[in-house]
């Protein structure tokens, strides 16, 4: 059995539900056990899920910003590049928690896990 798992979400926080998996994936392998290390890593479009100024309401969908506070709740790693968030939607205030990093970090994070998953 794997030791480790970084679970790339690349994905936004609306119209299809790969992100919201992805966390919910994340916070399951946690609680379970079947792992001791879940890392949780958005990149591109998928750090747009940090942003504290979802409106999920508006359009009837469960709220990332919500998961994403329950894997952090549970002490669970979650990181953001930057880069791409800056890119992307500069100057957004993310959730308290969130871990940013560059691109070479997140390479040593993907590294540093024995399974890749991405959402």
């Amino acid at each position: 059995m794997a030791e480790s798992i970084v679970i790339i979400i690349n994905r936004g926080p609306y119209g299809t539900e790969e992100a919201f998996a992805g966390m919910r994936e994340a916070l399951a392998l946690m609680v379970s056990g079947l792992v001791d290390r879940a890392v949780t890593l958005l990149v591109g479009e998928g750090t747009l899920n940090a942003v504290m100024s979802q409106k999920p309401e508006a359009i009837s969908m469960p709220s990332n910003l919500a998961a994403l506070s329950d894997l952090l709740d549970m002490d669970g790693e979650v990181f953001m590049v930057l880069e791409d968030l800056e890119r992307i939607a500069p100057g957004t205030e993310v959730l308290e928690g969130v871990q940013p990093v560059n691109w070479s970090q997140a390479r040593e994070i993907i590294s540093s896990c024995q399974l890749v998953t991405t959402f």
